[in-house]
């Protein structure tokens, strides 16, 4: 058995960032094994916008403005993560899937590929294209419990079945497969064309999720959602159904967690020079991969807790914004409150608490975030 944790970065994000990104900073964290001795294989996939080197000039601006602005690449990436998967893991193994902004996407998007079409038998990459193909249909027929998707995993997927009741088909013995932990950042609409605009549906549907309820495949996630992004192209893909999810065991801890931190979307993410907020995300994920089974390095968590500044500007970037970024933030618009006040992570009312912090969906909980009022606070000091 072995752990394989599979970090997919976000727009423009590379492993050579002069400043990186928590996906990146959490896969170069993961030990070589756990502390029982268990092998752990952490597998990197840069962001869309990043061609490599070896391309053109006018190749790499091309990749970088259409994977910038519209999401080009996304397919992509999502097969190479796929392949990586089929490549490397084996019976017996635990999964572990990580994600930033559109990198969280692939990595969503992967859990559902997994659920829609399997894996198949000992690394055979010969048909992977035709499970992508069954995944992209997003039709009632190809949903993964209608008899086509079950009939192409009973031939492509032989070693795993993707739910309880695939598993009674197929007589019982054959073992689930399962993604055993989903840690994502802000996980935004795949494609930045606003829905606004006419052309969006055009732009944006080949990309948008089959499902933003979470597949019970998965059997924890944790997902950091910025309170504070508010360009109208960045809203947050939320999962719906955690607590149907978290019902099913109510004595357990809870294993499905979707909570708001203060910081734009980079802020929580990272990415910037400045790491405060996003450190205390980056280790709010982490826990639940520990809690999971994946091990990190101590000292790189210890460090990073020490670096945790609640009081740091909200957005990771100083200095001039470059034009696509100052073109994104026009119109800006504040996201919708949380579901609860409970989706609010204790690092965000911590600064309301200590700072004149008061973003706009934070504001429907106004009266339970202030600090409260002590006794003697109402005594008069006559």
């Amino acid at each position: 058995m072995k752990n394989v944790a599979i970090f997919c970065d976000g727009t423009w994000n590379s492993a050579d960032a002069t400043d990186p990104t928590n996906v990146k900073l959490l896969h170069d964290a993961v030990l070589p094994e756990t502390g029982g001795g268990v092998v752990q294989e952490a597998l990197y996939i840069p962001g869309v916008g990043t061609r490599e080197e070896g391309a053109s000039l006018g190749a790499r601006l091309i990749d970088r403005l259409g994977g910038g602005a519209f999401g080009w690449g996304l397919d992509a990436k999502l097969e190479e993560a796929y392949r990586d998967i089929v490549r490397t893991y084996r019976p017996g193994d635990r999964l572990f899937l990580f994600g930033f902004s559109r990198g969280a996407y692939t990595a969503r998007s992967l859990a559902g590929l997994l659920r829609n079409s399997g894996l198949p038998q000992d690394g055979d990459e010969t048909r992977v294209e035709d499970a992508l193909t069954l995944y992209r249909k997003r039709k009632a027929s190809s949903h993964p419990d209608a008899p086509e998707a079950l009939a192409f995993r009973l031939a492509f997927s032989p070693d795993w079945a993707t739910s309880a009741t695939e598993q009674m088909v197929r007589g019982g013995d054959v073992p689930l497969l399962a993604v055993d932990y989903l840690g994502v950042w802000d996980t935004v609409g795949a494609l930045g064309v606003p829905n606004h605009l006419k052309i969006a549906s055009w732009f944006n549907g080949r990309y948008q999720f089959h499902d933003l309820r979470l597949s019970s495949m998965v059997k924890a996630a944790r997902h950091a959602v910025a309170i504070d992004e508010r360009r109208k192209t960045f809203p947050p893909t939320l999962w719906e159904n955690l607590t149907d999810l978290n019902d099913r065991d109510p004595g357990a801890d809870v294993p499905y967690r979707q909570e708001w931190f203060p910081g734009t979307h980079g802020g929580v993410g990272g990415g910037g020079p400045i790491r405060g907020l996003s450190d205390a995300a980056l280790l709010w994920v982490a826990e639940g991969a520990e809690l999971a089974g994946l091990a990190f390095d101590p000292q790189f968590l210890a460090q990073t807790r020490a670096n945790v500044r609640i009081g740091d500007p909200l957005d990771n970037h100083e200095g001039q914004k470059g034009l696509i970024t100052r073109l994104m933030e026009l119109g800006p618009v504040d996201r919708a409150a949380p579901g609860s006040i409970h989706a609010v992570n204790a690092v965000a009312k911590e600064r309301w608490r200590q700072m004149e912090y008061r973003p706009v969906p934070l504001h429907p909980f106004a009266p339970r975030m202030d600090p409260p009022v002590m006794p003697q606070d109402w005594t008069s000091a006559d």
